[in-house]
């Protein structure tokens, strides 16, 4: 009988996760047994753990892992290969990460604070943007990121705050982004009107008394 060397009769999907999600990457294999099958991110290959899990079963060649981070994003490639050859396949893994929000819509004044819980192999760099333009450094808010959480803090927000909002975060690996609306309503409120009218003194010189008063008026509306 002839061998055949493995081909891959269904290959590896790109896949889009969000940090913390569980993944799984397969490709289907044909060809004589018996078939090896090796994953590989870039050029490392991948072996299991306790969040990573490969198998192959019955000609189906399956990645799965626990849990991804920013860091997982990339490349993967699957290898079959025998005594007649060998063949690859690939697809990219693409991770973002989760966006939570103090409020996504305030009204004026009020204070707000937007929030994005990252993961990824450090040195991790971050960045703001508004409607697509890098956020500026100003007194009426505080950007920050400490402990895996970027904090974008309004003191007081204002009308003009509203807008596109996008977070970027980075490193060697790759980068992440996410955008939110964020919208500042006008603030409804009630004037309440007090005129207070001013006291008016009226004087008489004396020689030989003091000043008295003579007429005095308030009134409130």
């Amino acid at each position: 009988l002839t061998t055949k060397p493995p081909s891959f009769i269904k290959k590896i999907e790109n896949v889009t996760a969000l940090a913390g999600d569980n993944i799984t990457l397969q490709a289907v294999v044909k060809g004589s047994e018996p078939i090896s099958v090796t994953w590989m991110k870039g050029k490392d290959i991948i072996q299991d753990d306790n969040k990573v899990r490969v198998t192959f079963e019955h000609g189906l060649a399956t990645l799965q892992i626990i849990g991804v981070q920013l860091s997982s994003g990339g490349k993967y490639t699957c290898v079959a290969e025998n005594d007649a050859g060998s063949q690859s396949c690939f697809g990219e893994l693409a991770v973002k990460g989760q966006w939570r929000s103090a409020a996504t819509s305030v009204t004026a004044g009020d204070p707000a604070i937007l929030e994005y819980t990252v993961t990824g192999t450090p040195e991790l760099k971050t960045k703001w943007f508004k409607d697509g333009r890098p956020l500026p450094a100003s007194k009426k808010y505080r950007i920050s990121f400490k402990n895996n959480i970027a904090q974008l803090k309004f003191y007081a927000t204002e009308m003009q705050d509203s807008g596109e909002y996008t977070f970027e975060i980075s490193n060697d690996v790759g980068t992440s982004s996410f955008t939110t609306s964020f919208t500042v309503q006008k603030q409804n409120c009630i004037l309440f009107c007090s005129c207070v009218g001013l006291f008016y003194f009226f004087f008489i010189p004396n020689r030989s008394h003091s000043p008295s008063l003579l007429y005095q008026t308030t009134e409130e509306y």
